[in-house]
């Protein structure tokens, strides 16, 4: 066998386990996807993208954590563990792509550090409703990168296995904030029960598998001969309950030992694997050697020992027969302590329905491989077996059976939870943003409070005011400086909303054509009002991103209006319809930045409300707008 690390010794099992295991995360996104695109048409590509991505993270992290106790119920499920850590790595592969994807979407293209964005855009600190819940997610993701870089055994080996152990048992922090995480962020934004509903569904299986094989492992620790370890001896069990090539595990003195039965001998070694802390008593007697049901690590009955040239050990337990009762010493030898066998009476029946023992075709000399170690093909013991290892070629045909079963039950209820969870988002508003598609316009510039351009459409009398918009999440006000009332053609992309438009400019060229004379826009006082809305962003919730609101919105609306974007009051009017106000400050100039820490929660702004052309304006004190949301 090889003592060398690779990074992934290939064979058939784990093409086929990472092969389907990628399948199922494309297949997932896409099942969301087209769910979406499908009953929500008017969804960006982006949006369906980032939220693909994180729920099918999510589902995966559910199943990573159901196989570990799936197991402990039934070992039918261990093929699936054996290549857990594949498992891993993708769904952290895939939470990164969805942070990734969020990062860029919602906090590059601005005035500042995307990851500077992410930290600092939020700061409602000592709010609940209002917690960044992007924050949540960053450290869980940074928990997960952590485990998957040092899910190989070379880190196991240089960690040491109780180190390595303790700190992947943090998959459970990442798990709980994860869940506050969606809790806090995604679930605020969806009405309904679907999201809730489902997220609590994966919350009780996994809390409910862990707990029911916690429970299992409790009853095994008492069974009889479990608290008679006053003497030197404690009495396990009987010979003929052992089947041979297999272990009887008892709790001596407080420590689970495993008493395995082979060759008409028996021998007893601490139940603790070095490798993962696997129990070697659920293991079996392969070549000669215990083989660890979780990867494989073998050690030497008689004396708990690798064989050459690893060194692992484990400790042994003296033990002796009387009357075919078998004795185990109550204190463990140190790991890698030799024990003369106990031998076993020829008489001595095997336990009903054993397994019979493999008949090995050739001595093995080192550890079978995990999923990381590299070592030539292992060949198949002549006979069938209920005990399977993932190194091996060819798995019992009953056991490849169940396992294509778990498969496709964790497949439908991971498809299931996904379709339901595109089925159950906000309707999206109708919108357009023609990205990639500038048209021409013509009209009067206007530079204050916001960069407008007033434009007279199918030769009417009236005019139409476009609220101009700069490249990413910035303002035109750079652009229009030189042309302040004049004539001007602007190119650029419509952005459009309900009767809310926008143009992201391109190129703005003076132009001294003729045309309808265009009057300056009258202002109408329409009275003092106090208004509850939210506020957000002119351009993504025009439509360049859709949903361009709410809370999952907020450090995109805070870049956007940072980078000098106008900022929109949207309120519904007693009739549930939808309206959108220009906010302005009191004189009428642009909003100052310190209305940011309101964007993107509910507030109430009072102020006066001026018709200009075809929008109304709210002009306000930034200290009259008061959030209402804590």
């Amino acid at each position: 066998m090889s003592v060398r690390y690779l990074a992934v010794n290939w064979n058939r099992q784990k093409k086929v386990y990472d092969a389907t295991v990628a399948l199922a995360i494309v297949a997932l996104v896409a099942l969301f996807y087209v769910a979406t695109l499908l009953t929500h048409p008017h969804m960006t590509p982006e949006t369906g993208l980032i939220r693909g991505l994180g729920i099918t993270a999510l589902v995966l992290l559910h199943v990573i954590l159901c196989i570990g106790p799936l197991c402990r119920l039934n070992p039918a499920f261990l093929p699936l563990l054996y290549n857990r850590r594949h498992l891993g790595v993708a769904m952290c592969l895939t939470a990164l792509a969805h942070a990734g994807f969020a990062v860029f979407q919602f906090h590059a293209l601005g005035d500042a550090n995307p990851l500077l964005s992410l930290l600092a855009g939020n700061r409602a600190l000592g709010s609940v409703a209002g917690f960044p819940f992007e924050l949540l997610g960053l450290l869980a993701l940074l928990i997960l990168i952590v485990m998957a870089a040092t899910s190989h055994d070379f880190w196991l080996s240089v960690l040491t296995p109780p180190v390595w152990k303790a700190l992947h048992m943090l998959v459970y922090l990442a798990y709980a904030l994860l869940v506050a995480h969606v809790a806090l962020g995604a679930m605020q934004a969806e009405p309904g029960a679907t999201l809730p509903t489902v997220l609590a569904a994966g919350a009780v299986a996994v809390i409910g598998l862990h707990l029911a094989a916690g429970l299992r492992e409790r009853r095994a620790d008492r069974e009889p001969g479990a608290d008679h370890s006053n003497g030197a001896w404690v009495e396990v069990c009987r010979v003929e309950e052992i089947p041979d090539g297999r272990a009887k595990v008892a709790v001596v003195a407080g420590e689970r030992v495993a008493v395995f039965r082979y060759e008409g001998k028996l021998s007893g070694v601490s139940n603790v694997c070095r490798h993962q802390n696997g129990p070697l008593g659920e293991g079996k007697i392969v070549d000669g050697c215990i083989t660890c049901p979780w990867h494989g690590y073998q050690y030497r009955p008689e004396s708990g020992t690798s064989p050459p040239p690893f060194d692992d050990k484990v400790p042994t337990y003296n033990l002796k027969v009387e009357a075919g009762r078998v004795l185990v010493a109550a204190r463990p030898n140190p790991p890698g302590t030799y024990v003369e066998p106990a031998l076993v009476a020829p008489e001595a029946p095997i336990a009903p329905g054993a397994a019979e023992p493999d008949v090995p075709p050739e001595r093995l000399t080192g550890r079978m491989p995990d999923s990381q170690s590299a070592g030539p093909p292992v060949r198949r013991s002549a006979h069938p077996s209920d005990f399977y290892i993932g190194y091996l070629p060819n798995a019992p045909t009953a056991l490849r059976r169940h396992t294509r079963q778990a498969v496709g039950t964790l497949a439908i209820l991971a498809g299931g939870a996904t379709l339901a969870l595109a089925l159950a988002q906000a309707p999206f508003a109708a919108s357009i943003f023609e990205y990639g598609h500038p048209r021409a316009m013509t009209g009067r510039l206007i530079a204050h409070p916001y960069p407008m351009l007033e434009v007279v459409e199918n030769g009417g009398p009236t005019a139409r005011r476009y609220l101009l918009a700069g490249v990413g999440k910035h303002g035109a006000g750079p652009l229009v400086g030189p042309y302040e009332g004049r004539r001007v053609s602007v190119l650029g992309a419509l952005i459009a909303r309900g009767n809310a438009a926008m143009l992201e400019v391109a190129a703005i060229t003076a132009t001294d054509s003729s045309g309808p004379g265009i009057a300056d826009g009258e202002q109408t006082v329409l009275g003092s009002f106090t208004l509850t809305g939210e506020i957000v962003d002119s351009k993504c919730w025009t439509g360049v991103m859709n949903p361009g609101e709410g809370k999952t919105h907020l450090d995109c609306a805070v870049r956007c209006l940072s980078g000098g974007l106008p900022p929109l009051l949207v309120v519904r009017d007693a009739e549930g319809r939808e309206r959108h106000l220009v906010l302005a400050d009191a004189a009428g100039g642009p909003m100052p930045r310190t209305i940011l820490p309101a964007v993107g929660r509910p507030v109430s702004v009072a102020g006066r409300v001026i018709r200009e052309g075809d929008l109304l304006f709210l002009h306000a004190e930034p200290a009259a707008i008061r959030v209402l949301q804590r």
